[in-house]
């Protein structure tokens, strides 16, 4: 499988760099990527990485078609550069057929034929076509942080089968693309690895052996004796509806079940795997995991589903429960009212309660699901 199936191991959706600079003349973009005229039989499954001034970068999906992306305050000479891949399911890295760059972003008039792509030896692979909007940024796109990205929302899922678990179930691992994350969570604000935790002290000596992507997945391998099983659904969520409805619900059963899951807050995804204990009671470093084994992440902790009126309720409205239960980052329950404010911005009427891991009604309100989860064949935190 390739590097860029494994969410995992590859570079966030999006990077973003928080520096500020001098200048008032900032512009808000649109830009739609609308496709590429590359020859489909010789590249099966082509995808692209836009970057803006090395600062903040979006990876589309495979064969994508008019694919948004929307940037807060670029400076006037900012540059696009835009690379094409063929995505291989059969080596560690993906096939480069070639790039092109746009070096006016704000005053970009397409060709007639689209950028021209063109590989490493300067012969032309053929065009691709895309539109760019650009106006100068509002009083509020002003007071972001440079190069914030500010939509879609888009989810994807890959899938992972542990091995030698007992256990014949396939879990997911989500990441979605939240706006603004920076807003809320300031640089000067990242949680750091906990190094007195004795985990993240092995991990921490483990980590600075490593020079390439495949020693990478090797440690993650040994760690977690899993196989990636397949990397095929994605989206855009437009509203809390969508998130219950395209991320959180069971879809065999088409029902929200009362599931544990681990998240992590990075730059500009919300990341998030289930917790089994079949499969993870061994691995305290799931966090690290989930954070592409970054030293520095916004957030981390647990969340967990649970009917809002009560377990009597079913059918009713149900809400995430976050927390801050991280040995890895030890994250400050201070910042659990950015993490309910930034969730709150991505998806309005999202129910949402925090509590700091110690609190007494956290272990509770787990204890009831539970409860649930071995009464009910059907419902759970795991299998049955």
């Amino acid at each position: 499988m390739s590097l860029q199936s494994i969410p995992i191991y590859k570079r966030p959706l999006f990077s973003i760099s928080t520096v500020h600079d001098d200048l008032s003349d900032n512009y808000d973009i649109v830009i739609i990527f609308h496709a590429s005229q590359i020859n489909t039989i010789e590249y099966v499954n082509p995808y692209f990485v836009a970057t803006i001034d090395n600062q903040i970068s979006f990876t589309s999906t495979s064969k994508w078609t008019d694919e948004e992306w929307i940037i807060r305050k670029i400076p006037r000479n900012a540059k696009l550069l835009v690379k094409i891949y063929n995505k291989n399911e059969k080596e560690l890295d993906d096939n480069y057929i070639g790039e092109f760059e746009i070096l006016n972003i704000i005053n970009y008039d397409a060709p007639p034929n689209g950028p021209t792509i063109v590989d490493s030896y300067g012969q032309h692979k053929g065009h691709f076509h895309l539109s760019i909007d650009s106006k100068k940024s509002s009083n509020e796109s002003q007071q972001l942080p440079c190069y914030t990205f500010d939509g879609p929302c888009r989810y994807s899922r890959y899938d992972f089968f542990p091995i030698n678990h007992h256990t014949e179930r396939i879990y997911s691992t989500w990441t979605i693309q939240l706006r603004r994350i920076l807003s809320y969570f300031p640089s000067d604000q990242r949680q750091q690895w906990n190094r007195q935790y004795k985990p993240v002290q092995q991990v921490t000596s483990d980590y600075l052996g490593i020079s390439t992507a495949h020693n990478m997945m090797a440690l993650a391998q040994k760690t977690f004796n899993e196989k990636i099983v397949r990397h095929d659904e994605n989206g855009q969520l437009r509203s809390a509806d969508d998130l219950w409805k395209l991320v959180l619900m069971d879809k065999t059963i088409q029902q929200i079940r009362p599931r544990i899951y681990t998240y992590i807050i990075d730059d500009t995804t919300w990341q998030f795997t289930e917790i089994d204990p079949r499969v993870f009671a061994d691995s305290t470093i799931k966090h690290a995991r989930l954070a592409n084994w970054s030293e520095y992440i916004c957030y981390a902790g647990e969340f967990h589903l649970r009917p809002k009126f009560g377990w009597t309720k079913l059918n009713d409205e149900w809400e995430l429960v976050f927390d801050n239960a991280s040995g890895t980052y030890s994250p400050n329950a201070e910042l659990l009212i950015n993490l309910k404010k930034l969730l709150l911005f991505n998806f309005p009427g999202l129910n949402i309660t925090t509590y700091d891991y110690k609190d007494p009604m956290l272990r509770d309100s787990i204890e009831q699901l539970e409860i649930i989860a071995r009464k009910y064949k059907n419902i759970g935190r795991q299998e049955q």
